[in-house]
């Protein structure tokens, strides 16, 4: 764990060795400030280098053949963010601190870092909607049973739901506790907040094609979402009812129900 600002990132330990360089870079910048214009440079490379190499071995899959991993987990994608993040927090004191031992005219120097601040928010991004991509998968996957639900039999007990749905929480309420015990509890709520309005949009397009022709088989579609609805308020704190409307309003178009 390493903690900047108040705030704790959990990370790898190449971002530990990371930071020990950037400390040594810092301490030489302070003890020879002429060397300034070529200490930036390298700081700027040593960064750059290490977002392209990360992305490259998580994103790019290459870990699974150097590193021989059978797969690229939740779990590694999480870490890899929260090290772009921890990243991404550093680099302004480590400008701050520059600005302090160099002359002035050497500040304009220092916009390189501005750029490289920018790639590391992008590769978070990326990362991000890679974990919304595992997820769109397994929705996917559980959603191929959609048409073998008895949609217009008469709905079954109160509080059943189908089978597909379960399977799809099931995963959500797994991926979460992967992040929750990884990324800072803003980032969880960002990345769920991306999952249900991607959830939101694609179960409409599943919903769309079914033969909805009884109240019965609109029940039961209520009570599909309704279940899923309350899964996500019951993950990171809730505030998700906006990312789900795409399938209330789906509900409220139906022609003989009104949700």
């Amino acid at each position: 764990q390493i903690w900047v600002d108040s705030e704790r990132f959990f990370v790898v330990g190449v971002a530990t060795a990371l930071l020990k360089m950037l400390s040594d870079y810092l301490a030489c910048a302070a003890q020879l400030p002429a060397l300034g214009p070529d200490i930036v440079q390298r700081l700027v490379e040593l960064l750059r280098l290490f977002n392209s190499r990360s992305c490259q071995l998580v994103l790019g899959a290459r870990a699974m053949q150097l590193a021989g991993l059978k797969t690229i987990t939740a779990k590694h994608l999480a870490l890899a963010a929260q090290t772009v993040s921890l990243l991404q927090a550093y680099v302004p004191h480590v400008q701050a601190h520059l600005r302090r031992v160099l002359p002035e005219r050497q500040h304009l120097l220092l916009e390189g870092l501005d750029k490289v601040v920018g790639d590391l928010r992008t590769h978070r991004e990326e990362v991000w909607g890679k974990l919304v991509s595992i997820m769109r998968e397994r929705l996917d996957f559980h959603c191929r049973a959609v048409q073998d639900e008895p949609w217009n039999v008469p709905p079954p007990p109160e509080g059943a739901v189908g089978t597909y749905v379960k399977g799809v929480v099931k995963e959500l309420q797994a991926l979460h506790r992967v992040l929750s015990g990884t990324l800072d509890r803003r980032d969880v709520h960002r990345v769920v907040s991306q999952i249900a309005q991607m959830m939101g949009r694609r179960l409409v397009e599943v919903y769309s094609k079914l033969p909805f022709a009884t109240d019965s088989s609109q029940c039961r579609l209520v009570a599909d979402i309704s279940y899923i609805s309350q899964a996500f308020e019951g993950l990171d704190g809730g505030g998700h009812d906006g990312d789900l409307e795409p399938l209330r309003t789906f509900c409220r178009s139906l022609p003989s129900f009104r949700a």
